[in-house]
């Protein structure tokens, strides 16, 4: 990956995921370079976990989804949506739109979907004037910090995922599965095995089990990769709680076999994450790859207007 005007620190140089690619002339021959050095670069991907892309001539929205098609193909649809994004076009999107007074909690994109992507990269558009940072977290250390006890529970039990998707909680169906025409939505479950009952007209409930783990696809190893953590109901304001019965609760997890996860679990994955967890400041033009198997990410509060961008690439599933 050796170039002239580009910089390569590696986190044993300075002691910080993710591995740095810092260019320092706008004259660079990006799309040359990204061509001649694709298996190298993911391959690195793959190892690291993490690339942080600083200073390369990435200047608008056309720039970045070039950069990722040269690095991973076509990307692909956000479906099965859980959060609400925009497409801008080409399968490029907002990051999720969520109250700047608010944390995003740390996550894998689409681990709990039957079909994922196995890298998601973000382009920061305009840097927030303060916070706003996405924290990483690298998943191969998380569970180090977790108790083989609890490990080998869900990796036994897997994780049940329950979704109402219901006015004015949430995304409704139609954003979820991106259509007007209910038998497209029921088609698109029961080809994924996902029980599902309409409680209204507009009340669609949906149950499925997946696996806490993954193989990795270049690795082989056996990695952590569910939504577990961020949907479970300690995360949800006091107040909600109050007046929605747990049941109805617009996303929800709970261990394969539908008992409740323990609170101390949880707080062993929120302890875990913090000791894991990495921040850096959001710079115009920067590019974040990452390996979605490998490590999750999360969203900071923020003050000021913010536009980071989102791609997500190399779909997945257990049948590959």
């Amino acid at each position: 990956m050796k170039h002239e005007n580009l910089q390569v620190r590696a986190p044993e140089e300075i002691g910080l995921f993710p591995l740095q690619l810092i260019c320092d002339s706008h004259e660079f021959p990006m799309e040359h370079w990204l061509s001649a050095n694709r298996e190298e670069l993911n391959g690195e991907l793959t190892k690291y976990g993490a690339i942080l892309l600083k200073g390369f001539p990435v200047s608008s929205m056309d720039d970045f989804r070039n950069l990722n098609q040269l690095l991973f193909g076509d990307p692909i649809s956000y479906s099965f949506r859980t959060s609400p994004r925009t497409e801008l076009g080409q399968k490029v999107y907002t990051s999720t739109v969520h109250p700047a007074d608010q944390v995003i909690e740390m996550h894998t994109e689409n681990s709990y979907a039957p079909v994922w992507n196995r890298i998601i990269s973000f382009y920061c558009e305009k840097p927030a004037l303060s916070g706003g940072e996405t924290p990483l977290a690298d998943e191969r250390k998380l569970v180090n910090y977790i108790d083989a006890g609890i490990l080998e529970k869900f990796r036994q039990k897997g994780v049940l995922y329950v979704r109402n998707s219901m006015p004015g909680m949430g995304l409704g169906w139609r954003d979820i599965y991106q259509t007007d025409v209910k038998q497209v939505a029921e088609k698109y479950l029961s080809e994924h095995n996902i029980k599902f009952s309409w409680v209204t007209n507009e009340h669609l409930r949906t149950e499925w089990i997946l696996p806490a783990f993954r193989k990795h696809p270049e690795t082989g190893r056996e990695v952590w990769f569910n939504h577990m953590y961020f949907g479970h109901k300690s995360h949800y304001d006091p107040v909600v709680l109050e007046f929605i019965d747990e049941a109805s609760l617009p996303f929800l997890t709970c261990y394969g076999d539908g008992t409740e996860i323990e609170t101390d679990v949880i707080q062993a994955f929120k302890n875990a994450y913090a000791a894991c967890k990495i921040e850096f400041p959001w710079k115009k033009g920067e590019v974040l790859l990452l390996d979605n198997m490998l490590f999750s990410h999360g969203r900071n509060s923020f003050k000021g207007e913010r536009s980071i961008l989102t791609v997500m690439s190399k779909g997945m599933s257990d049948n590959d």
